[in-house]
């Protein structure tokens, strides 16, 4: 057999050995001969490049690496008459900014950001009216908070915000007089970096705005990235590095966070199995604050059946606590919202059931984190909101909506009902005290033109 040996010298997109210096970026790499055919596929990272073992009549193959955005880099290497070749992807084509570059894998394969250039002008002047708001689920209420970034950057392509957030659940809401209001989740637990660039897409339904979010947790992210975008393939070949979605789950006392998206990963291909059950229930309960560990634990019950009845938790009751931690940080965790509401349909409160449904109605894109359109945290909604905050206004619906089927706008407004029927409070909590402002409420919104250059 020959080998080759794929190296990965990323550098300045590396973001996660800015928390953990052992946890750098790993990235799907495969082997393909003359023809495509796949010879070999594996996981490559700065610490530990991939070893690809291929059949001993290969003299020549192209090895691929994938990006979560759906870009590849493929180099053509000869293995003839020789037992082992090797290859390296480096970030030099990548942008040279120190503070964005991480992002850059994340964003459109054809964005201007991946060229080499210190500052692409990308007309972030037409957004300084933006503006943010951040908010947190506490004791059954989201809370308006006061955002104080700890370091802010800004050049002619992206704004980024890095933030610390304690341990709960948290939404970044953005808006402005032509950017529809949106809110999109933040992990809790640690430090959080934002970044907000102009869309890099020519899709005339994508947000005017693009919004990339990271904790820090290289090898977690890159997996729900995966995730987010059906590229199952590529998430397999991570997760197989050293069984990563196991490990992830295995840490769940040191990185619970990072834990979900293990257990995300065997969840999407049915490996429910691989780990035993109180796994599941110690990440669900030992972590009130984290949606997602109560969504996982009750779908691995409704997918097990009759042979969790000896479980001491019932599904129908996680399904509830799980709104009642607010919503999920991750996008896999409202498909498996959705998932629990469809199989417990007519066992649960029908205004549970709503509320998921508005969600999932409600739906936005930020990658791999949940995203919502919505004037309220606390009630996703289908119809799309523009303005400053105390001046919404309806979004005008461009030619193409406006030839919308009569049926199919009925739908749009029924979907809307969690503006009419807030979230239910959490047991105990007053229905009036619902949201709440932790700070003055005329204090001026974060508006993204403040960031200095």
């Amino acid at each position: 057999m020959k080998r080759l040996i794929v190296h990965l010298a990323y550098g300045a997109s590396d973001v996660g050995r800015q928390r953990w210096p052992e946890a750098g970026l790993t990235l799907p790499v495969k082997a393909l001969d003359s023809e495509g055919s796949v010879l070999a596929e594996g996981a490559t990272s700065g610490d530990k490049p991939a070893t690809l073992i291929l059949p001993d009549t290969t003299d020549l193959a192209f090895v691929r690496l994938s990006w979560p955005s759906g870009r590849s880099e493929t180099q053509r290497v000869s293995l003839e008459n020789r037992p082992q070749a090797e290859a390296t992807f480096n970030d030099s084509t990548i942008s040279s900014n120190e503070w964005s570059a991480w992002a850059i894998p994340r964003l459109n394969p054809k964005t201007p950001m991946v060229q080499a250039l210190r500052d692409v002008d990308l007309g972030l002047d037409r957004f300084d009216k933006v503006w943010l708001r951040l908010w947190k689920f506490s004791e059954g209420t989201w809370t308006q908070e006061k955002l104080k970034p700890d370091v802010t950057y800004r050049n002619g392509a992206a704004w980024q915000l890095d933030l610390s957030l304690g341990p709960f659940a948290w939404l970044l809401q953005i808006g402005g007089s032509e950017v529809i209001w949106r809110f999109v989740s933040l992990p809790g637990g640690g430090p959080a970096r934002v970044l907000i660039t102009p869309k890099d897409s020519t899709d005339s339904r994508a947000d005017s705005l693009k919004v990339v979010v990271t904790s820090f947790r290289a090898d977690a992210e890159t997996l729900l990235e995966f995730l987010a975008r059906d590229s199952m393939r590529a998430a397999s070949a991570l997760a197989r590095s050293e069984a990563l979605a196991q490990q992830l789950f295995a840490e769940k006392f040191d990185d619970p966070v990072s834990a979900v998206a293990g257990a995300y990963y065997l969840l999407r291909v049915g490996a429910l199995q691989q780990v035993p059950l109180w796994w599941y229930e110690n990440l669900s309960q030992r972590f009130g604050w984290l949606p997602d560990a109560v969504a996982i634990h009750c779908v691995r019950l409704l997918r097990e059946g009759s042979n969790t009845k000896a479980s001491a938790f019932r599904a129908q009751d996680l399904f509830v606590e799980c709104l009642d931690r607010g919503w999920p940080v991750y996008a896999e965790g409202v498909a498996l919202l959705q998932e629990a509401a469809g199989a417990l349909r007519g066992a649960v409160d029908v205004a549970l059931f709503g509320q998921v449904q508005a969600l999932g109605a409600a739906k936005a894109w930020a990658g791999a984190a949940a995203s919502f359109y919505g004037r309220s945290p606390d009630a996703p909604s289908a119809l799309q909101w523009v303005g400053m905050p105390r001046a919404p206004r309806r979004r005008r619906l461009d030619s193409a909506l406006m030839a919308t089927p009569p049926r199919a706008r009925e739908a749009e407004e029924t979907m809307s009902v969690a503006e009419k029927a807030p979230r239910r409070p959490r047991s105990g909590a007053p229905a009036d005290k619902r949201l709440r402002d932790s700070h003055d409420p005329h204090d001026e919104e974060f508006l993204l033109g403040s960031i200095n250059r």
